[in-house]
């Protein structure tokens, strides 16, 4: 008998779902009907039992449920476990769309350590729970690397998130013994993203533009580096590139270490680095924008209250996660995948 603890200690049978049936005057079967989603259980009957379960706090069992619709509603969920604005915000984006969708999502993290990936133990760890499909979040080339050379045989389908370098996956997943498993990626455009930026920049006359790259192990901060130099040798202008690492301090240092005399404008390669450079040229008394144009990536939501606001390029998480669901349902139910990168936007505030 399942029991569950009460605040004074005593236990109390966890209610079944034959106390829903009962309290609902239907059968167990129709229970079941309603809570995996069956269309054809009449309006009358899917109150009842709606009722009935909130009324009693039933919670079905997801392996039950599993079991009951002949396919498994977990999908499990592989991040790097850091707290990056861009990867944290497409995992959070996916798990809300898939709970929306009737979901449930198993997360395995990977070490935070500039050692070369294993992918083994997190798939492992998902596979054991009978997950449908597995998400993997890739802001890291690390993460590309791990799964190219991945010998444990994975039976599921494979969605990668944030996959900017297509080219860079393999092709499919069919290791000895998967089954067939086959693979998607999801991303943002990152050099429309950076594009948007730059054309800004010289809408607004400049020209002495200078970049401030996040970390080389990056897939995103190498396109976006990448575009920047190809836009401004494009124009006949000279790229120049400060090294950071996604943080403010590097931004800061970054700002600390330019001559204002020969920079006019600063793309910087995210919003926190862009807090460092306008913290470092208030402490220099540089005005933004009368002096130096600033200009970030992605749209935190405390780049409006920076001082100035600061204009950035923003990227939609939400629609990302949604988008990384669709493609995992469309590999799960042979449907067609979207795979056309999703667009970015230019958001303008004052400090361009």
């Amino acid at each position: 008998m399942t029991t569950t603890a009460t605040p004074n200690g005593r236990g109390r049978k966890a209610p079944t779902i034959f106390d829903v049936a009962e309290r609902a005057g239907v059968s167990h079967q129709t229970v079941s009907r309603v809570i995996n989603g069956d269309p054809t259980v009449r309006e009358q009957f899917r109150t009842k039992v709606t009722d009935a379960v909130a009324a009693l706090g039933y919670r079905p069992r997801a392996a039950a449920r599993a079991l009951a619709g002949g396919r498994s509603r977990a999908l499990g969920l592989v991040s790097a476990g850091d707290a990056l604005y861009g990867p944290s915000s497409t995992a959070i984006g996916f798990e809300r769309a898939a709970r929306t969708a009737g979901y449930h999502v198993l997360l395995s993290t990977l070490p935070d350590d500039p050692k070369p990936l294993d992918l083994s133990e997190a798939l492992s760890t998902l596979l054991a729970q009978d997950v449908a499909a597995v998400v993997l979040v890739a802001a890291d080339n690390r993460v590309l690397d791990a799964l190219a050379s991945l010998t444990l045989p994975v039976t599921v389908p494979v969605v990668v998130a944030n996959a900017v370098q297509r080219d860079a996956l393999p092709t499919d997943l069919v290791v000895p013994g998967s089954g067939g498993a086959t693979i998607s990626a999801v991303a943002i455009d990152q050099a429309a993203g950076a594009t948007l930026a730059l054309q800004h920049l010289f809408d607004l006359g400049h020209r002495r533009i200078v970049h401030i790259a996040g970390p080389t192990v990056s897939q995103e901060a190498e396109v976006r580096r990448a575009t920047y130099e190809r836009i401004m040798r494009t124009r006949g202008l000279t790229p120049v590139v400060y090294e950071g690492d996604w943080t403010p301090a590097s931004g800061f240092a970054a700002g600390r270490a330019m001559d204002a005399a020969t920079v006019d404008a600063v793309f910087a390669g995210n919003d926190q680095m862009a807090l460092g450079v306008l913290h470092a040229f208030a402490e220099e008394g540089l005005r933004v924008p009368d002096d130096i144009a600033v200009i970030g990536f992605d749209d935190v939501p405390e780049a409006a209250h920076f001082t100035p606001p600061l204009t950035t390029v923003r990227q939609d998480f939400q629609a990302m996660g949604e988008r990384v669901l669709a493609s995992a349902r469309a590999l799960l139910e042979g449907g067609l995948h979207d795979d056309a990168l999703l667009q970015p936007e230019l958001v303008v505030r004052r400090s361009a």
